[in-house]
Order: C-alpha cells, then sequence, then structure tokens
C-alpha cells in the first residue's frame, strides 16, 4: 500500500460564531466528499456532508474522512476529540470549534462527572482550565489561522508494507492457531486484514469477519470489495457465536469494543482467529483487551502469536496531532521519571501545579485497568468527590489509588433509591445496597470508595497496594468516615488482596459484567463504632443469602472465586444451612464406595457441599475441593474430564469419590 501526499494533519481552534465557522469549514472543503461534523444539534448545521451527535461517535469507527468539524462550544468531550483524530486523513483538517468566551463560559459535559447534588453551574472546571492550557502549548498543533487549501491523504492498494506482509503470511502460513494484531491507530490494520481475507479466500478456504458493527468495519470492507469485486464476508457477533459450520479463518476487527466473554468464545470457533485492536485510544483506553483477554489466550492449548504494524499510513511520520494526542490522553507510564514535587493527596484544583503528576498517574492507571477511558482524566480532576493517595520512591511514582467519597444520603431520596424510583449521580456503594440488598439505613452513613488502584509492573507484589490502603484509611478515620468500601470485577487473585486488607463482601452482583465477563463483588471496611455493628450484620446477611443463592444462579462463577469468597463469610451463630442427615450421608458413602450412581446423589452432594462451605472446610487451592465444589454445583460435567486433565468420565468420578470420602464425618 502507498500514499499520494502525506502532510500532517491541520488543526484549528475556532472561537467565532458558529455560522461563520461553518461557513469557513464548508468554503475549505466544499471539493471534498468526506467529511463530517459532530455536534449536539440535532439540525442540520452544513448540507452535503455526514452529521452526527455525540451519542452515535462510535458509530464511525472505521472510517476515513478528510476533515472534520467537531463542535465543543457545549462542553469538552475527550473521548469524541480521540474518536476523530483517529478517523481524520494525513493532510486533512481537523476544526476544534468552541466558540466565544469558552473558557468562562458553563460547560454541559461537566455534570456527567458530578455526583449528586452536584450540578455544572455550582462547579468550575479544573481540566478544561488544563486542557486549554495544553492547547496552548507551544508543540500543540492547533492554531487559530485556517489552511488556505487542503491536499488529503489518498490511500492507494499497490504494495503492502513489510510489517502487513509479514504479518499475512505467517499467519497463512503457521499451523492452526491464534493470532492477536496490535497497533495504534492508522497503521494500516484494516487494510492488512482485507488483504488476508482476500487471500485466504483466494486458496478455498472459509472465511468471516466480525465485529461489534458493520460501521467499524467500512475500511476493511471497502477494500476487500476493491480486491475482490465481492462483498466482505461480514457476520455478526451474535451470528457467528451461534454458527456451526467449519471455518478456516475469522478475523475479529476492533476487538477491544467486543465483550471479553463473546472473545472467549470467538477463540474457538475457527482453525485461524485473529483478533485486531488497538492497545488504547479511541475504544476505550483502557488495555482491556491487551491485558486480560490476551492473558486468556496464553492459557488456551492453541498457540497464540502476536504482531504489530508500527509505520502510520493514515497520516504522516510524526504527526503533530497524533503526538500531542498522545502526550495528553495516550502518554505510556515512565518508570524512571523523578518528580521534582510529591505531594501525598491531590484533588480538584490542586491538580492545575502538577500537570506532570497528572500525566504520569493517568498513564499508569492506563497500564492496570481495563475500563479506562479519556473521559476518566477529567473525571478524577473535575468531580470534587474524588481524592488521588500517591506512593513515591526515591521521587518516582509507583503507585495510585482514586477514592471516591459517597453517602450522607437523605432519607427521603433513600427511600425513593430503595422503591427504584429515583437512581441519582454517584454513590454507588449506598444506591446498591438499598436498591439491591434492601439495607434500609445505608443511605445514611459516610463511604470512602476506592475505585481504582494501580501499581508500576516493577513494585508489584511488594505490599504497596496495601500501604496505599492504610493510607487511605488513616485519612478516613481521621475524618470520621464511617466504611471504607470497593467495588470490582471479582476474581479469586483480587478477592484475595482485598480480604488481606480486611475487607469483607457485603454483596456480589446478580449478572456478569458485560465489559470484564466477571461479577461484581462489593466489599466493606468499618471504621466507625456503628459502621462495625452494622458491617457485621450486613455480612452475615450477605453470606447466608450468598450460599443459598449459589446454586440458583451463579454457576458461572469459579469454584475457587466461590471457595475464596466463602472463605471470609460470616456465617452468624445459627447456620442456616440444615444439618447433614444420617440418610445423607449414607447416599454419599455409598456413592463414594460402591456403586451409586452419580445422578442419584446430585442433591446430597450439593447440601454436603453447602455444610462445607459454611464450615470454611474447602479450599481454593486444593484442586480435590474444587472439582467437588465444582460437580456439586453444575459447573463441571463429565463432559469436561478431559479439560479437568482426567483421562476420562471414569477417572473424574474416581476423584471424586477419593475427595467425597476423605471430607465425609467420621
Amino acid at each position: 500500500m502507498t500514499s499520494i501526499h502525506s502532510p500532517h494533519r491541520h488543526c484549528v481552534i475556532s472561537q467565532q460564531t458558529r455560522g461563520n465557522a461553518l461557513n469557513n469549514f464548508a468554503e475549505l472543503t466544499e471539493r471534498l466528499a468526506d467529511t463530517l461534523v459532530v455536534s449536539h444539534c440535532e439540525e442540520v448545521l452544513l448540507a452535503g456532508t455526514t452529521q452526527t451527535t455525540f451519542n452515535g461517535l462510535k458509530r464511525q469507527l472505521g472510517n476515513n474522512y478528510s476533515a472534520i468539524f467537531l463542535d465543543l462550544s457545549a462542553g469538552l468531550n475527550l473521548s469524541a476529540l480521540a474518536i476523530v483524530a483517529g478517523t481524520l486523513k494525513g493532510g486533512g483538517l481537523l476544526v476544534l470549534y468552541l466558540g466565544p468566551h469558552w473558557c468562562s463560559n458553563e460547560d454541559q459535559e461537566l455534570a456527567r462527572f458530578l455526583p449528586w447534588p452536584l450540578e455544572s453551574t455550582q462547579v468550575s472546571s479544573t481540566y478544561k482550565t488544563l486542557f486549554w492550557q495544553a492547547l496552548s502549548q507551544p508543540n500543540s498543533p492547533f492554531t487559530e489561522q485556517w489552511p488556505q487549501t487542503l491536499s488529503p491523504y489518498q490511500l492507494t492498494e499497490k504494495n503492502l508494507t513489510s510489517d502487513q506482509h509479514q504479518f499475512i503470511s505467517q499467519v497463512l502460513e503457521r499451523p492452526p492457531s491464534t493470532h492477536v494484531l496490535i497497533a495504534a491507530r492508522g497503521r494500516g490494520k484494516s487494510y492488512a486484514l482485507a488483504e488476508l481475507l482476500y487471500q485466504a479466500k483466494t486458496r478455498g478456504q472459509q472465511c468471516f469477519c466480525t465485529a461489534s458493527s458493520l460501521h467499524n468495519l467500512a475500511t476493511l470492507v471497502q477494500h476487500f470489495q476493491e480486491l475482490s469485486e465481492t462483498q466482505a464476508p461480514f457476520i455478526a457477533p451474535d451470528e457467528l457465536l451461534r454458527l456451526h459450520t467449519p471455518i478456516d479463518l475469522l478475523v475479529v476487527d476492533e476487538a477491544a469494543s467486543i465483550p471479553l466473554p463473546m472473545l472467549e468464545q470467538m477463540a474457538q470457533k475457527a482453525k485461524r482467529v485473529i483478533f485486531s485492536s488497538t492497545d488504547f485510544g479511541y475504544e476505550g483506553s483502557g488495555r482491556g483487551f491487551g491485558l486480560r483477554f490476551r492473558q486468556h489466550l496464553r492459557h488456551l492449548k492453541t498457540p497464540c502469536h502476536e504482531y504489530t504494524l508500527s509505520t502510520p499510513l493514515r497520516w504522516g511520520e510524526s504527526d503533530p496531532l497524533e503526538t500531542w494526542l498522545d502526550q495528553l490522553l495516550f502518554k505510556e507510564y515512565q518508570r524512571n521519571v523523578e518528580l521534582e514535587d510529591t505531594p501525598s493527596t491531590l484533588s480538584g484544583a490542586q491538580w492545575l501545579q502538577y500537570p506532570n503528576l497528572l500525566d504520569q498517574a493517568f498513564a499508569l492507571l492506563v497500564s492496570a485497568h481495563y475500563q479506562t477511558t479519556p473521559e476518566n482524566k477529567r473525571w478524577l480532576v473535575d468531580d470534587p468527590s474524588v481524592i488521588t493517595f500517591f506512593h513515591y520512591r526515591d521521587k518516582k511514582l509507583l503507585g495510585v489509588a482514586l477514592m471516591t467519597a459517597e453517602g450522607r444520603l437523605p432519607k427521603d431520596l433513600s427511600e425513593q433509591v430503595a422503591q427504584g424510583k429515583r437512581r441519582p449521580r454517584g454513590h454507588l456503594v449506598p444506591q446498591s445496597l438499598l436498591a439491591h440488598e434492601g439495607i434500609q439505613d445505608a443511605g445514611q452513613y459516610t463511604y470512602w470508595r476506592i475505585s481504582r488502584i494501580a501499581i508500576a509492573p516493577e513494585a508489584q507484589r511488594q505490599g504497596l497496594g496495601s500501604q496505599l490502603i492504610e493510607s487511605i484509611y488513616q485519612a478516613a478515620h481521621s475524618q470520621a468516615i464511617d466504611f471504607l468500601c470497593t467495588s470490582f470485577a471479582a476474581t479469586t487473585e483480587v478477592v484475595s488482596f482485598w480480604q488481606q486488607n480486611n475487607f469483607r463482601a457485603v454483596r456480589l452482583g446478580s449478572a456478569k459484567d458485560q465489559a470484564s465477563g466477571a461479577y461484581s463483588l462489593m466489599m466493606l471496611r468499618p471504621l466507625s463504632k456503628i459502621a462495625h455493628s452494622r458491617h457485621h450484620f450486613w455480612c452475615q446477611q450477605f453470606s447466608q443469602l450468598w450460599l443459598s443463592s449459589l446454586p440458583l444462579g451463579l454457576q458461572q462463577l469459579s469454584p475457587a472465586l466461590i471457595s475464596t469468597i466463602a472463605a471470609s463469610c460470616l456465617m452468624g451463630e445459627n447456620p442456616h444451612i440444615p444439618s447433614l442427615t444420617d440418610k445423607t450421608v449414607s447416599d454419599l458413602i455409598f456413592f463414594a464406595n460402591y456403586s451409586r450412581p452419580y445422578d442419584s446423589v446430585r442433591s446430597q452432594l450439593l447440601h454436603f457441599t453447602l455444610n462445607l462451605l459454611e464450615q470454611k472446610k474447602l479450599h481454593p487451592n486444593n484442586p480435590q475441593h474444587l472439582l467437588l465444589l465444582g460437580c456439586a454445583l453444575n459447573i463441571f460435567t463429565e463432559k469436561d474430564a478431559h479439560d479437568l486433565d482426567f483421562s476420562g468420565k471414569k477417572d473424574l468420578f474416581k476423584a471424586l469419590k477419593a475427595t467425597v470420602n476423605a471430607l465425609l464425618p467420621a
């Protein structure tokens, strides 16, 4: 693939009236067919151009434009800026329309970051000031001067780059395997994938491509049609998962925008599966695809190969807009950066004095969390309820934790939340306890919720996360806060971490999180005297209801996670799970030692296992205990024998019987 013209992109700040700015944009782009206007306005602002609202902007992923008018006059939207910058061709035009008096005007986008009862009219945006300073820096690509002419970058499909060619040849030549293609925006991923599909098709292979939306595959689809003069073999994700036709090659593009559970199923759908995505950026900036899913792929029996594309094709090398945006939102964490000042905490307007620390702290959060978005950088600065805690070593930032203050909801509002009539912004923990757990007094207490913790990779497993939590605990105690709390996608390792820091579970979500594929767990640590009393009661209530709910709808929890949660449950003085009867014990003895069929003791096995959980006799590090737990809750069946490393059904049942025998009362 080669290019005709590859200049840098033109970036204009406009503070004119909207009408004058649109007229300038129209005159400069009148000969261009691929232009875009993004605005909150529903009416047509400019005839002959594609127009979308901010809510519909994700449908533009995968498209290319020669000129874009981004209307930020109503407020700053960082995700919109990240998305449109990735769709703009080299030599093209980006107009950042701010309108008159932008810095002093109310920011209507700010309301999205404020907890109840705050409104955007009551709070001034600190991050808006930081953003304006970034626009005004000497290295900023933005200017108030409009270009005289435009020569947008045009792509032609003559030759592949060496990176693209190597990727395609290795995928086609290697035996059945899984492949991951990671690259920044504009590196030609979609062109390479179209070429791969075309070459596989010419070899007679059954091929498909999929994405969260066909709109996201615009470049791939167009290039495939140019190559083959046929329609691209697109299939929707849900239809793909229902398909039973053998597939030779499956391309999953924009994979970071597809829920992790679906990606895990897709990995089994073809002989060769290619997952393509940006590591972070316009798709959400968090590294969910890069962190969690790639780790999952490495544990599969099928070999997994990784590739990257480094040469920018949609715009020129060292493009000023890309450099500036990377610095603003996508800067890599720098492990050796020494900071002049090392405050222990920051919030609100204090960030104005520490812009470099903000960049470093946000980069550390992006590197550790799979759902971090560009908007989160603004949120941690502009939400008055957020305090950021830091941990340093030799003036180098090694740890960061975000804390949000919640609670003290009025009685009438708490009642409306409990009844499902209101759901005000923020206050996640008290609202969830009110609405889902029926804890009627949950709204009256104060909570500090630790929403994110990130530790530099080289400093992990050294206790720094626990040190940050202890710092937050001491600060909360000094301010007479009732509870420290956290809510997260539950995994065995993360649950164990919070248990080690004296947090106990009070709520487990009833459905998997769509993005992470995990259940959400809420844990609390009491501080005040009244909090200790209420915490004990809430934990006891959770423990009893949670055990009862295990057979009803939580079978998708892993046995290790179930036993980890059970290990710290408070069961109370009057266990609610009935004791084992002589008949139940007798049935299990005949199963374990004689020929009683497995299906005839399923109920007894469940009763037995729940008793063991209640007595904390099943341990997450004991494979035999996890096998028993998995079979009792129907997580494992005889069909899973080979996946569990047994030679077959008989071998599985032999191990299960031995475990039952070992745990039965003497």
